[in-house]
């Protein structure tokens, strides 16, 4: 795989890129200085780059190891000419942002004021951008689920950051053939938490901001396994119950994901951890009592509030935790439309979410006056 990604690179650099006043010499040179970026944790992309330029290769997680896009992004120095199926030419001005994970990444690369569009930007819980918002310097591209087309390419963008379930768009065509650059962020695909939070990377790259990038990940990944390390000496493992209830059928997290692997992470016992999925698996609110209902923590429903939840469902009222006011909710900090900071910058950070489940789990392990940053106790 690697050989070809190589060649591929040699074909691209030969027709697609030139620099300017370089002679064949500094080309040649250009070519053996290509290296691959460390990625520790994602499965879902790679980085290799040379001098000026970079390959980011996006693999196709509902179908590996095929290809889903690649990437071809210069710097100032580079200009292409052909042969590139998705030229990035750097510095970028202008980024539409259509999924709340980017703008929290960009942020902490400190390049938000670049922003300048984004979907459901009402439910944007960065203050600064949030204000933006307000005041019309940041454009509502409408519903992440209804993009217009139309009104993206209006606004001309210089990369269009998004992402997709199980296969490209047909949106993603139109802004394609519209000249715009559309790099997909597949974060959500990955199961370790520092996995999702690795693609920090993959936007880096897109700002060359790459060394700030491994930075800040680095002390993420430190801070994190710091945590696991807190967590794993303690021998009490309580259980917990993921998830809620919708129309009858109860949706809760896979024992390959992301929120199971939390869980196991911060000192708990999750009855589906043998479950091989990845995402969320619907079983029957029998099942559910039958199995759970003696858990001693209950996270992720749909709300947190007591009453709300019982006119949803009543039979809520047949779990521990409910009873017991053990439910959790990641809704503490929260825009003014009920926008989740969770699902913003909460993914970026898994280590102050461990924080705050070891918070929950093992409270003696941690400072006495910590305050949780993004759970909630059901009120």
């Amino acid at each position: 795989m690697k050989d070809i990604v190589i060649l591929f690179l040699s074909g691209v650099m030969m027709f697609g890129c030139t620099i300017k006043n370089s002679s064949e010499a500094k080309l040649d040179k250009l070519h053996s200085e290509f290296h691959e970026h460390e990625i520790k944790y994602a499965k879902g992309f790679t980085i290799q780059s040379a001098e000026n330029y970079k390959i980011i290769t996006v693999f196709n997680p509902w179908n590996p190891p095929d290809t889903l896009s690649t990437y071809c992004v210069f710097d100032t120095n580079c200009f292409q000419e052909t042969g590139c199926d998705f030229p990035v030419r750097l510095p970028l001005d202008r980024v539409a942002c259509l999924a709340s994970t980017n703008i929290a990444m960009i942020n902490l690369l400190g390049e938000g004021r670049k922003i300048s569009a984004c979907s459901d930007a009402k439910l944007i819980c960065d203050s600064a951008l949030y204000q933006s918002y307000l005041e019309g310097s940041v454009i509502d591209l409408g519903s992440t689920h209804l993009i217009n087309a139309e009104m993206v390419i209006d606004h001309s963008p210089d990369l269009v950051l998004k992402y997709i379930y199980g296969a490209k768009e047909a949106v993603d065509e139109k802004l394609i053939e519209a000249g715009l650059s559309v790099a997909y962020n597949l974060e959500f695909m990955e199961s370790h938490p520092l996995g999702r939070a690795e693609w920090i990377k993959f936007v880096a790259a897109f700002f060359n901001k790459d060394e700030l990038a491994d930075s800040i990940f680095s002390n993420i990944e430190n801070e994190y396994l710091k945590l696991v390390d807190l967590s794993s000496m303690h021998k009490n493992k309580p259980t917990v119950l993921d998830g809620s209830s919708y129309k009858g059928v109860w949706y809760t997290a896979g024992g390959n994901s992301y929120s199971a692997k939390l869980y196991a992470d911060a000192g708990a016992e999750y009855y589906w951890r043998s479950d091989s999925n990845k995402g969320s698996i619907p079983v029957s609110f029998e099942t559910i009592i039958d199995k759970q209902a003696d858990a001693d923590y209950w996270f992720g429903p749909s709300t947190g509030n007591r009453e709300d939840l019982l006119k949803i469902d009543r039979r809520y009222i047949k779990l521990k935790p409910f009873r017991e006011g053990a439910v959790y909710f990641f809704g503490k900090k929260v825009n003014p439309h009920g926008g989740l900071d969770y699902f913003e910058s909460g993914v970026t950070r898994p280590d102050i979410i461990l924080k705050d489940l070891v918070w929950v789990f093992h409270p003696e392990l941690l400072d006495s006056n910590y305050d949780p940053v993004y759970l909630e106790k059901m009120k």
